[in-house]
């Protein structure tokens, strides 16, 4: 699998009660092992080690079926939850099917403290903080020792340990952006105790002081280790979290916030594909700009979330028949892209060209989008008086259409082809590994550093990091190759933050950051709508966005950790 394969590690499943941490690691089955057993060996203590990661891939334990907590094993996936929380309320996805799970008003924002979807994510985060809080418990030095292993394990431990107070650190920065206030606890909270509230601020600076500590401690960035963090990873999270300081705690740090991106753009070891849509295809190990990614494939990573989800649920069955996406099965082709979302591009480069489905003749290659005139004739099976994928997503007149995407746009974007663009065998699941961190990210979070204030950088410098990004999306300077070549770059005068918050769009769509991008900007409750938002999908026949109430700039803590955890205060007007 890709150069890291990850395994399901040789622990008992996890058993978690709300937000309390508690863990029983005995064996649940005959054929489960004890927790000596497990790190008493090397392999035992990799495997723990490897669950960290799979946990962001996989339901559980078991395969496909397998699930380590009580819910729908596809929905309830780290990465499919982080997309439908970072994602799907945004100027991006109108989803059209499911009235369960609280999809509907998760897509329109409309959610309440009960609605499943946004609770989905809370859980797995808290799932993951507590298997990384185990790891480290079981693996002091003093605890390594008492089992044996210590010798075994000790030129890896230490990389193994950092990374795993990365992935904790990474999951307390989502839940802060998500959640703001939430439960903490760490390796050192007693097993069974109820998590304490920490405030907003509080869990910012509890990430970026694990990141400090941790950097030094991790793999050096020239050590490429697919699927695993390294130095640059660190640096790039640091980024982030310095770019929405003045949301978490108040007080910007757009110096910081420049610093640390800047980290990632000079270092040599890590340079933009030459190709955009090489970071989205099977073989996207080989990309050069990929900080960090969680792999899947076909073998040893089935399931439905990941990329496999990304992947299927846009499309109908009759598109294979247009573009090799690579699979021999789709969903039920129930998410279209908003209106204002793809008139974020060129109108020329808008429509879908069966003739050119790999976008080469368009001059902005991410306009990796199907619909338009040019696909208007084909129809869905059974479909006879709706012409298909048009651009709007609603039809006038008439309520939100619970039905497949015979409204709105949909992606090319994901494809389980390798680049080579030889058409293989079409497999179930998805080979696609997903890029958590890519180094395009960095040169628009520089530039918008800049442009917010940081003295560390100039007005010049971030022209330069966005014309760099726009250059390989168009094929343009160093990026030329013989497709289709078109100058993509901008003027100073066009470097403005709205220009920027859509640039961000274009680059990073359906990379799970789009939410927080919003807010950031102060326009995702108000002051910018989109098809569908803060409307019901109840029989409303008007499609067009309207403000919503400011607390749906956090999610709700789910109301039933509420009432179990009597540390937890709800997030307020919920």
């Amino acid at each position: 699998m890709k150069n890291l394969r990850i395994f399901i590690a040789l622990i008992g499943i996890m058993a978690i009660t709300q937000s309390c941490e508690k863990l029983d690691l005995q064996p649940t089955t005959t054929t489960a092992f004890t927790e000596e057993q497990v790190y008493s060996t090397y392999e035992g203590i990799h495997g723990a080690f490897l669950k960290l990661y799979s946990s962001m891939a996989v339901a559980g334990q078991g395969g496909v079926a397998g699930n380590d907590v009580a819910w729908d094993g596809g929905r309830s996936v780290y990465l499919r939850s982080l997309f439908w929380v970072q994602e799907c309320p945004s100027d991006l996805i109108i989803y059209r099917t499911g009235t369960g799970y609280g999809i509907p008003s998760t897509v329109t924002l409309n959610w309440t403290a009960g609605t499943e979807f946004p609770a989905y994510f809370y859980y797995r985060a808290y799932i993951i903080i507590a298997l990384c809080n185990e790891f480290l418990r079981r693996t002091e030095t003093d605890q390594l020792s008492k089992y044996g292993s210590y010798d075994a394990v000790k030129k890896d431990v230490d990389y193994w340990r950092a990374e795993a107070r990365f992935i904790r650190a990474f999951q307390y920065y989502q839940l802060c952006d998500l959640y703001g206030d939430v439960g903490f606890v760490d390796d050192s909270t007693p097993n069974g105790t109820f998590p304490v509230q920490k405030t907003r601020k509080q869990i910012f600076e509890y990430v970026e002081k694990e990141l400090l500590a941790i950097e030094s401690k991790m793999l050096p960035s020239n050590t490429k280790i697919f699927g695993r963090v390294n130095q640059l990873s660190a640096d790039f999270l640091l980024a982030k979290l310095y770019l929405n300081a003045q949301i978490y705690t108040g007080t910007g740090r757009y110096n910081d916030a420049l610093t640390y991106a800047k980290k990632v753009i000079d270092d040599s070891s890590y340079s933009l594909a030459p190709n955009y849509i090489e970071n989205f295809l099977k073989d996207n190990n080989t990309s050069p700009e990929i900080l960090w990614a969680i792999p899947t494939d076909n073998d040893h990573m089935q399931g439905e979330g990941v990329t496999n989800y990304l992947l299927k649920f846009p499309i109908s069955n009759y598109m294979l028949t247009m573009v090799d996406y690579g699979i021999s099965a789709t969903y039920s082709s129930n998410g279209s892209l908003t209106s204002t979302f793809v008139d974020k591009f060129l109108p020329e480069d808008q429509d879908f060209n069966p003739n050119d489905t790999w976008g080469d003749l368009k001059k902005d290659k991410r306009a990796l989008l199907f619909g338009g005139p040019l696909t208007a004739t084909y129809k869905s099976p059974g479909v006879v008086d709706k012409p298909a994928l048009r651009k709007q997503t609603w039809d006038v007149g008439k309520p939100f259409v619970t039905s497949v995407i015979y409204f709105g746009y949909t992606m090319t974007k994901w494809r389980s082809v390798t680049k080579d663009r030889v058409k293989g065998t079409a497999t179930v699941y998805s080979n696609i590994a997903f890029p958590m961190f890519r180094k395009a990210d960095a040169y628009l979070m520089a530039a918008e550093a800049i442009l917010r204030g940081a003295t560390n950088g100039t007005r010049a410098n971030a022209l330069s990091y966005v014309n760099e990004v726009r250059d390989r999306a168009y094929n343009f300077g160093k990026y030329l190759n013989s497709r289709n070549v078109a100058n993509g770059q901008i003027t100073d005068a066009q470097l403005t933050l709205p220009f920027l918050i859509d640039e961000r769009a274009r680059e990073l769509w359906t990379e799970n950051w789009r939410r927080s991008d919003l807010i950031r900007f102060g326009i995702f409750t108000k002051g910018y709508n989109w098809d569908w938002k803060g409307r019901s999908t109840s029989g409303e026949t008007n499609y067009q966005g309207q403000d919503v109430d400011d607390k749906f700039n956090l999610y709700p803590i789910p109301q039933n950790d509420v009432l179990y955890n009597p540390n937890l205060k709800q997030n307020p007007n919920y």
